[in-house]
């Protein structure tokens, strides 16, 4: 997983090691972890995509790359909203989709598995 952070938010202490962790559980390598601010995620959006608008999350798959572009202004900095979208991107760039009838239960329920473990982790490493 390599984080590269073109916005002004910062995480809580423990956030970085639940989030690792929630990913080992994916087995997820190659991983990109782009937090932007709302202009260049509004850019994204028109270019990618056609909307002139800003997104929570937008998901890239390249070769052998996988990229998930977070936008943390857009979610009010909160920490437990951005782990939320980080997993759900992670989970689209593993070729899951919620907007594919016969698939979105199986996205639905893994991802609030993966949230529940991530909570569970992020709320323990917040103690003393």
């Amino acid at each position: 997983m390599k984080r590269i952070n073109l916005s002004n938010w910062k995480p809580k202490r423990g956030f970085w090691k639940a989030v690792r962790e929630c990913l080992r559980d994916l087995n997820t390598e190659g991983i990109n972890l782009v937090f932007v601010d709302e202009g260049y995620m509004r850019d994204l959006k028109l270019k990618f995509y056609g909307k002139d608008e800003v997104s929570d999350v937008l998901t890239f798959v390249y070769d052998d790359t996988k990229e998930v572009i977070i936008c943390p202004s857009f979610l009010g900095y909160n920490d437990v909203e951005i782990a939320r979208r980080i997993i759900h991107g992670v989970l689209h760039s593993l070729g899951y989709d919620h907007k594919i009838e016969n698939k979105a239960k199986d996205m639905m329920e893994l991802e609030e598995r993966i949230f529940n473990a991530f909570m569970k982790r992020f709320r323990s490493s917040r103690r003393f």
